[in-house]
């Protein structure tokens, strides 16, 4: 219901807290600091919190590691009463160590209750080590429709994936169906590759039927399991090489797709010959693959085109993919948006469905490719109307190079036939910045509550690495490209680094206040920023008299004009807010040569009023000159105004509504008609014509 400004809070190194109690009004006292954390990168994991008057030692006890973790809690600036009832808190730590083949840092998060007790961890224990190890399972086609031929340069094709791979941590099995499958070679690490050259030449074809399905369901249930050497830790890969549709009458492809989805076993489907031309077979692939297809599906003219897949099956099996993520819903669908800020590159962005098995997929590509720029770094759906369907995406560049600034947003519409759209709109930061403009990305909540959820992007290293973060106003079915506000890291809190490096995606009130709060992370804090009360100002203008006398006179008239205001809420229900309002009058403003004034030779004026929620008016008189040469056009008298909003015990102080606007106020000279007040024309004109 209001922009964004002032800090009013922070935390350390802790990246979020909450507080689930009617308590909250704490964060109302203007605390200077409600937690102040510090972190001790020990292999312990030692985390410290702090807050007076309370202190507890507990332990934490992972499958594999203990952590120790000391709590403080201070009640800085909190009244007695609530010293016996502390607010139940999350407290979360991102940064506690994990021992593998290198360190890893892991999150986790705590619930300290108004009891003080620590429950269980959220996860339950420390994510587990990463791994590079790689399970590759071939299975071959061996139907009576793949001729010997062609059986052997699919061996060839096998042998030569193996090669390539024979380098990294991988295990290798090889399998062949037609009516029933055998496993030939259970996973096993050689690193010898004319020991593997040799065996794979080794295998006859079997000739049979194509049961696709009911051999994918054998090696999830006997082959991918470490009785035949599969690996807990290793990522699981199956490919299926293939010339045909499958036979199976018995068996379902949709639910051996399904257990295998069901061990994480991920699939690339290799289709080969002409079969693959028709609807029918190129579905049969994607149903074999994993999502995306456009990653996981290969289809080749012929068995001697294999060897032109074999570098991208690499690239794609070995390939880090999803750096960014976002999760866009049309009507009953949805779909997975992913990011890979280094594809060729320059940047790619993947739409895929997300109906179980099936997809229909869209790549995008920069809008104005550079290399390096980082496009699809981070990704954001915006609903603007809040009716649960997304409207647009976002997707930044954090490191898109201009001679002025660096890092931009590109919005995208969505439509219902080619999914998202460029609509042409890029957002751009405050020009002269290098500050990696669209490091973070998320659309809250409606800030100025005008109905349209609203967009904040982050910029960490502005102002020299001290940071910044921009807030964008939603419209009808767009984002207005200006920004409405900027917000720099160093009016909030001097001393702040990379401020905007994160933020929050929701805007849970944790102020009390009916207002959005939104937490922006820096290096070693966290910032709640509340929202400010946005008031609509009523001006209205009377005058005593009402109207200019016109009867002849050549002595100056006096006239008393009344100016009043009110301050209304908008779009929120607080109501203990003062401000201030600086106005000046212009009098017969439109004119030059002006025909009022306050004093001789001036006719402006400054004032200033005091005012809460109730109408404030004050008087002001002044001159218009007796006789004038128009006494038909009114005074056009022109009010102008500033306002600040005042601090109060409990709430920010609030701020103006953007565009509201300046106002004018005319004062008419009295006609008289009669006791009708209806004046008629009476227009004569007489002329002389002589030739």
């Amino acid at each position: 219901m209001a922009s964004v400004t002032d800090s009013q809070h922070q935390c350390g190194e802790i990246f979020s807290f909450t507080h689930d109690t009617e308590e909250t009004s704490f964060i109302k006292e203007n605390t200077e600091k409600i937690f102040s954390f510090t972190h001790n990168a020990e292999q312990t994991g030692k985390l410290v919190l702090s807050r007076k008057h309370l202190k507890e030692i507990f332990f934490h006890s992972g499958d594999d590691v203990l952590e120790e973790y000391e709590v403080t809690i201070t009640l800085s600036g909190m009244r007695r009463a609530l010293l016996g009832h502390i607010p139940e808190t999350r407290v979360c730590g991102p940064t506690i160590p994990k021992n593998c083949d290198v360190t890893t840092y892991n999150g986790m998060c705590f619930k300290i209750s108004s009891d003080n007790v620590v429950s269980k961890s959220v996860p339950k224990t420390l994510r587990e080590c990463p791994t590079s190890q790689i399970d590759i399972a071939f299975l071959m086609d061996g139907s009576g429709s793949v001729n010997d031929v062609d059986f052997n340069k699919m061996k060839n094709f096998v042998v030569e994936m193996i090669k390539s791979f024979i380098d990294h941590d991988t295990q290798f099995a090889i399998a062949q169906f037609s009516t029933y499958c055998t496993v030939h070679y259970k996973f096993q690490q050689v690193k010898n590759a004319k020991a593997w050259e040799d065996a794979v030449t080794k295998i006859g074809q079997i000739k049979g039927w194509t049961n696709t399905a009911k051999a994918i369901k054998q090696l999830v249930r006997e082959l991918f399991v470490s009785e035949r050497g599969a690996r807990p830790s290793a990522s699981k890969i199956l490919v299926v090489i293939t010339d045909g549709e499958s036979t199976d009458k018995d068996d379902s492809l949709t639910e051996a797709v399904q257990q295998a989805q069901a061990k994480k076993i991920t699939r690339y489907a290799i289709g080969v010959g002409n079969a693959f031309s028709v609807d029918k077979a190129i579905k049969e692939l994607a149903t074999i693959a994993s999502l995306p297809t456009n990653k996981h599906v290969f289809k080749v003219t012929d068995f001697d085109a294999l060897a032109s897949i074999s570098e991208q099956l690499k690239e794609n099996i070995i390939a880090i993919e999803g750096y960014s993520l976002a999760i866009a819903t049309m009507s009953r669908t949805k779909y997975a948006i992913m990011g890979a800020p280094r594809h060729k590159h320059k940047g790619q962005v993947t739409v895929s469905r997300i109906d179980g098995i099936s997809s229909k997929l869209q790549e995008l590509d920069p809008p104005k490719p550079q290399i390096g720029s980082y496009f699809g770094a981070e990704l954001c759906v915006v609903d603007l109307n809040s009716d649960s369907r997304t409207d647009l995406l976002l997707v930044s560049a954090p490191t898109y190079i201009e001679p002025d600034q660096e890092g931009k947003v590109f919005v995208y519409t969505f439509d219902r036939r080619s999914y998202f759209v460029f609509s042409g709109t890029v957002l751009v930061g405050m020009a002269g910045q290098r500050g990696r403009f669209g490091s973070s990305l998320a659309s809250p909540a409606d800030l100025n509550g005008d109905g349209y959820m609203d967009v904040l992007i982050g910029a960490p290293l502005e102002e020299d690495g001290q940071g910044s973060i921009y807030i964008f106003n939603g419209e009808a079915y767009k984002i207005n490209p200006t920004y409405s506000q900027r917000i720099a890291g160093l009016s909030v809190q001097p001393g702040l680094r990379f401020f905007g490096i994160s933020l929050s995606q929701s805007s849970p009130d944790q102020s009390a206040d009916n207002l959005p709060d939104i937490a922006v992370g820096s290096m070693e804090a966290v910032l709640l920023l509340r929202s400010r009360p946005i008031m609509y100002l009523e001006t209205n203008v009377t005058y005593n008299p009402s109207k200019i006398p016109t009867s002849g006179t050549d002595q100056s008239l006096k006239n008393t004009m009344t100016v009043c205001f009110t301050m209304r809420p908008y779009n929120h229900n607080i109501r203990d807010l003062t401000a201030n309002i600086n106005y000046t009058i212009t009098l017969d403003a439109k004119r030059q040569k002006y025909r009022a004034y306050f004093t001789p030779k001036n006719r402006f004026n400054n004032f200033m009023m005091n005012m809460n929620m109730k109408e404030t008016c004050n008087s002001h008189p002044f001159f218009i000159d007796g006789f004038s040469e128009d006494a038909l056009n009114p005074l056009s008298n022109q009010l102008t105004f500033t306002f600040e909003g005042l601090p109060s015990a409990t709430f920010p102080r609030p701020i103006l509504l953007p565009g509201t606007k300046n106002t004018d106020h005319n004062l008419d000279f009295e006609i008289n008609c009669g006791r009708d007040a209806i004046c008629v024309d009476d227009l004569r004109m007489d002329f002389n014509f002589s030739g």
